[in-house]
């Protein structure tokens, strides 16, 4: 896909997304007497390569229902299987709950995920004054099965996906699941292509941060590796255009410590790397690990990039990086958040790795490279 993402656009969208996912959420509480709410609602880049393995998971249970009309794509409704049978037997009372999942669970689900991604489209026509079709929805174990699911042409015709994600959990948390909007090429560019002048971002931009960890001729890893000796493994998953006001609900609020590093010139941002256990080495490890990140940041984009000393915080996650969100300007209606894990190759070690960015910054400096 090479595109341009329109800033103005993308906004437009995020509001029609939240209202979609309020409508999910209120026609599932009617529907089973089950409280829901959103906990967030967000725009990602992800490989294609990552949607299947999430999906092909033993435990999930997936829902595609395909769309036609103003939006041409597909809705995957996705919960692993204890959430589902939670979720039938709070609509149908009646299951045999003592035989434990069956196919009229199954059925059950099939019906609840109609109706309520019917209250997320409905809500997207109704802004619109468009017409949105849905298909009837099918039930696979793998919803993206080559043999026995529904084959997305969307993931066998890209290496990354641009996707809506929105996540519903119940007030225990007992039950979340989370719906996915894929769209088609051509409806991308009808919601996201940039005018000539329009703030924009480059998509192909967010394929290359999204695929740091294993571009050519070397990785994070590699790079970590050549300057610390931290035998290590980097693996990017997902790369989100979040609002800025709603960026801490993609992190937890549990106490965590980590190391951050500011970029001091444009494009302007932060790497952090978060720890939930703190030992002798940690600080050293975290420090190099974000180092590395900038530096193989600049090496992409092929900037001069001046960052900052490492700082090391401890603090709740939420609160850290509304921190970093803080310091990129009061402007910024987004912030491109990119985020993946770190493991070591001897296992004994793993971190949660993070780099915010100004996405008008770096799109301003992609351009001019």
């Amino acid at each position: 896909m090479s595109m341009k993402l329109d800033l103005r656009k993308l906004e437009e969208f995020d509001q029609m997304a939240i209202d979609g996912a309020d409508g999910a959420s209120d026609r599932l509480s009617g529907l089973t007497g089950v409280d829901t709410s959103v906990d967030c609602s967000r725009l990602h880049v992800v490989a294609a390569t990552a949607v299947i393995d999430e999906f092909e998971r033993d435990d999930v249970l997936a829902i595609s229902i395909s769309l036609e009309g103003y939006l041409e794509g597909e809705v995957v409704t996705v919960l692993d299987s204890a959430s589902a049978r939670e979720l039938a037997e709070a609509f149908m009372p009646m299951l045999p709950s003592d035989d434990g999942y069956t196919s009229k669970h199954e059925s059950a689900v099939e019906e609840i995920c109609n109706v309520m991604v019917s209250g997320y489209v409905d809500g997207w026509a109704n802004v619109q004054g468009e017409s949105i079709v849905m298909s009837p929805p099918s039930v696979v174990s793998s919803a993206f099965d080559a043999e026995e699911g529904v084959r997305s042409e969307l993931l066998e015709e890209t290496e990354h996906v641009l996707s809506q994600r929105s996540s519903i959990v119940t007030p225990d948390d007992e039950i979340e699941f989370q719906m996915f909007l894929f769209l088609d090429e051509a409806t991308s560019r009808t919601q996201f292509g940039a005018d000539p002048d329009a703030s924009a971002i480059d998509y192909e931009l967010l394929e290359v941060l999204t695929a740091l960890d294993g571009m050519e001729p070397r990785s994070i890893g590699d790079h970590l590796l050549e300057t610390t000796e931290f035998d290590a493994d980097v693996a990017i998953d997902t790369l989100d255009i979040v609002p800025a006001e709603r960026l801490s609900e993609t992190v937890s609020d549990e106490e965590s410590f980590g190391a951050v590093v500011e970029l001091l010139d444009p494009p302007i941002g932060s790497a952090i790397t978060f720890f939930d256990d703190r030992d002798g080495s940690t600080d050293e490890i975290g420090a190099a690990v974000t180092t590395s990140l900038v530096d193989e940041i600049a090496d992409r984009l092929e900037v001069a990039v001046r960052a900052g000393e490492p700082t090391i915080v401890d603090d709740m996650r939420s609160s850290i990086v509304n921190d970093v969100v803080a310091n990129l300007g009061p402007g910024e209606r987004f912030v491109l958040s990119l985020e993946g894990l770190l493991e070591s190759t001897a296992g004994d070690l793993s971190c949660d790795v993070y780099l915010l960015l100004s996405p008008k910054e770096i799109a301003d400096y992609w351009a001019q490279r």
